[in-house]
C-alpha cells in the first residue's frame, strides 16, 4: 500500500467489478499521461492465502475473513428466518467466494435492460485448442465469434467438454432429459441458444477472480500503477457545490478514519448491490427522510437508493445414493477412479447443465419464453447436515426471474454497522408457484424417471438449515440460530404443493446473486452517473435494474467493461 494521495479517479470497492474498473482505467493515455487511480476495498488481500485459489477449497472461506456475512431482517415469506448472505469483503470480492459459473442470461432479458455488445470482450473461449477461430462442443456444436470472444483476460471454457476428455460427469447422461419427461419439455437444445450455454471461468486449477491473472490490478510501482489500499473503509463521498444550476459534483472521499483522498475526475463506487446503497446514503444521497432520522446531511433526495433488491433464491435437495461404492459423487474413491489423473486440473466436479422451463411456467401463467427456473445437479452437496463422504448427490433448484423486490438501508451514520437488509423472499405468489412447480419437476426427474430410480434412494432433508457450504466446513448447529430443519420429513415425487411450499419457505436459500438497488433508469443513467450529482458513477450489480436469467458474473464483467468505456471516452482516454 502506498501513502495517501490524490488521484485522477477513486475506485471504492475491489470487488469483481472495482478491480476491472481500476484495471482498465490505469491503461488509459491522454498526451502520454497515465491517469492515477486508487483501489480501496475494505478487505485484505487473498494473495498468498491458497484457499482463494481454488473452488472446493473457497466454501472454507464462506463465513470467514473474506466474508462480510450480512444477517437479513427477519422474512416473512420464509418463515421468519434471518438469512445469512455470503458477501465478499476481499481484494476480488465475491469472485474469490463464487463457484466459477459463467452463465449468460436470455437475450431477451438482455433486450429488456440494454443491449450488451461487451459480453464478448471479456471471454477467452477455448475447449482444447484456443487458437481456432470456433470451438467444437459436444455433438458437432459450433460456437463461433458471434457468440463468444477469443482474445479476453477470462478463459472460459463450457461444461460439457474436458480438457483431453478429463472432465467426466457420470449423472450427465441418466439426468439429460429427464426433467423434461418428468415435467413440461424443454427450451431448445443448447445449440439453437448458445449464449445461454453454462460455462467456467476456470482452465487450471487456479480460480480466475477478479483480483489475479490478467485481470490482476497493477500494482504500485509501475508507470500506470493502480494504487492499491486493502482494509481501507470508506466513510462517505465527499461533495463540493456547483456555482452554477445548484447540482453537486464529488470531489473524492473520507476514510473511517477521517483521512480524506480527492479526485480529480470522478469518483466510481463498485461497493456491490449490499454496500454501494449504503455508501450513497452515508454520503447524502438517498431517502431524505432516512438521511435525517440519522442526522446525515441531505446531498440529494433519491427516494429509489436502496429500493428494488432483487436476489435469486433456489432450494438445495440431497438425494441418498442406492450404492455409494458405484461412484456418483464426491468424497467416495470409486468416483476420483472415474476421472483422469488431471481432474484435479478441473477441481469444480459438478454438473453445470442448465435445464430451461418451456414458455409457460406454471403451466396456468402467461409468461413469455425465457428462463424462468433451472436445476443443476451436483456431486458434492452443500447442504447443511449432509455428510460429504460420496453417500449423497444434490440439486439446486433456483428461481431466476423473482418478481419479489425487497430493500437495504442503513443502521445509523456508521459505516462499520452493516446495511438493514430485507430481501422480501416469495412475497409474491408468482414468486411461490413457479418455484413449487420447477421443485416438483425436479423430483420427479431425480425419484420417479426409470434412469434415476436405480441410482437415487430418497431425498434426504437438511438437519438445519445455515449458508451454502456449512457442511463442508465442518459446522454442526444452525450458524443463524435458525433450526428450521427440525421435523422435516422427506419429499417424494408426489408430495402435496402445500408440503414443498413449505419445505421451501423453511430452508430456502438465497443464491448471493443481488442487484437493483441503486437501479439504472432510476438512481444512475444509462452510463451508470449518478443522477443530479456530477463525478460520481456506479459500476456494480445495483444498478443491474430487472434479475437476470442467469448467473451474473459474466454479466457483470461485461457491464463493467461497456461503462468503463464510457470513462474512457468522457475523459479522451
Amino acid at each position: 500500500m502506498s501513502d495517501l494521495a490524490d488521484v485522477d479517479y477513486i475506485v471504492v470497492g475491489g470487488g469483481l467489478t472495482g478491480c476491472v474498473v481500476a484495471s482498465r482505467l490505469s491503461r488509459g493515455d491522454k498526451d502520454g499521461k497515465k491517469p492515477q487511480v486508487a483501489l480501496l476495498e475494505a478487505g485484505s488481500d487473498p494473495a498468498g492465502n491458497p484457499a482463494a485459489g481454488g473452488f472446493l477449497s473457497g466454501l472454507s472461506l464462506l463465513g470467514g475473513d473474506y466474508d462480510y456475512s450480512f444477517q437479513t431482517e427477519p422474512v416473512p415469506g420464509t418463515a421468519d428466518r434471518v438469512h445469512t448472505l455470503n458477501f465478499g469483503k476481499v481484494l476480488g470480492g465475491g469472485s474469490i467466494l463464487n463457484l466459477g459459473g459463467w452463465l449468460r442470461a436470455d437475450a431477451a432479458d438482455y433486450d429488456d435492460w440494454a443491449e450488451m455488445p461487451w459480453l464478448r470482450k471479456t471471454e477467452y473461449f477455448f475447449s482444447g485448442n484456443p487458437d481456432e477461430a470456433a470451438v467444437t462442443v459436444g455433438d458437432d456444436q459450433k460456437l463461433d465469434a458471434e457468440q463468444h470472444g477469443f482474445n479476453g483476460p477470462m478463459h472460459v471454457s463450457p461444461v460439457s467438454v474436458g480438457e483431453s476428455g478429463i472432465r467426466k460427469y457420470p449423472l450427465r447422461e441418466p439426468v439429460r432429459g429427464r426433467l423434461g419427461r418428468a415435467g413440461r419439455a424443454l427450451q431448445p437444445p443448447p445449440e439453437e441458444r448458445p449464449q445461454h450455454r453454462p460455462d467456467r471461468n476456470v482452465r487450471e486449477r487456479p480460480r480466475r477472480h477478479a483480483a489475479a491473472g490478467p485481470v490482476r490490478v497493477p500494482l504500485d510501482g509501475g508507470a500506470n500503477a493502480v494504487r492499491v489500499y486493502t482494509n481501507t473503509l470508506v466513510r462517505r463521498v465527499i461533495f463540493s457545490e456547483d456555482d452554477g444550476d445548484g447540482d453537486v459534483a464529488a470531489t473524492g472521499v473520507e476514510l473511517a478514519d477521517g483521512r480524506k483522498i480527492a479526485a480529480r475526475k470522478e469518483v466510481i463506487l463498485c461497493a456491490g448491490a449490499l454496500r454501494t446503497p449504503q455508501l450513497l446514503m452515508l454520503s447524502g444521497i438517498g431517502p431524505s427522510a432516512t438521511l435525517e432520522a440519522h442526522g446525515i446531511p441531505v446531498v440529494r433526495d433519491a427516494p429509489d437508493v436502496g429500493q428494488n433488491l432483487h436476489d435469486h433464491f433456489a432450494l438445495y435437495l440431497a438425494y441418498r445414493l442406492r450404492d455409494p461404492s458405484l461412484g456418483y459423487a464426491l468424497g467416495n474413491a470409486a468416483f476420483q477412479e472415474k476421472q483422469d489423473p488431471k481432474f484435479s486440473n478441473s477441481p469444480l466436479p459438478w454438473d453445470w447443465e442448465k435445464h430451461h422451463q418451456a414458455a409457460k411456467t406454471p403451466p396456468e401463467s402467461d409468461a413469455d419464453a425465457r428462463n424462468t427456473w433451472e436445476v443443476i445437479t451436483m456431486y458434492v452437496p452443500p447442504i447443511p447436515g449432509i455428510p460429504i463422504d460420496g453417500s449423497h448427490i444434490a440439486t439446486s433448484t433456483m428461481l431466476l426471474r423473482p418478481t419479489s423486490r425487497g430493500a437495504v438501508t442503513i443502521r445509523s451514520g456508521d459505516p462499520g454497522d452493516a446495511p438493514r437488509i430485507q430481501p422480501n423472499h416469495l412475497s409474491t405468489a408468482l414468486d411461490r408457484d413457479t418455484l413449487v412447480h420447477a421443485v416438483q419437476t425436479t423430483l420427479k426427474a431425480m425419484l420417479e424417471t426409470s434412469a434415476m430410480k436405480g441410482i437415487v434412494a430418497c431425498e434426504s432433508p437438511p438437519s438445519f438449515v445455515g449458508k451454502i457450504g456449512a457442511a463442508a466446513a465442518g459446522e454442526g448447529d444452525g450458524p443463524d440460530g435458525n433450526d428450521s430443519g427440525a421435523g422435516l420429513v422427506p419429499l417424494s415425487a408426489d408430495t402435496s404443493p402445500e408440503a414443498l411450499e413449505d419445505r421451501i419457505r423453511r430452508t430456502g436459500l438465497a443464491h448471493a446473486h443481488p442487484g437493483g438497488t441503486a437501479a439504472m433508469g432510476k438512481v444512475v443513467d444509462t452510463e451508470g452517473k449518478v443522477l443530479g450529482v456530477r463525478g460520481l458513477r456506479v459500476a456494480d450489480a445495483s444498478i443491474v435494474p430487472i434479475p437476470l436469467g442467469g448467473h451474473p458474473q459474466a454479466t457483470l464483467y461485461a457491464m463493467t467493461e461497456q461503462l468503463t468505456s464510457f470513462i474512457l471516452r468522457d475523459y479522451s482516454l
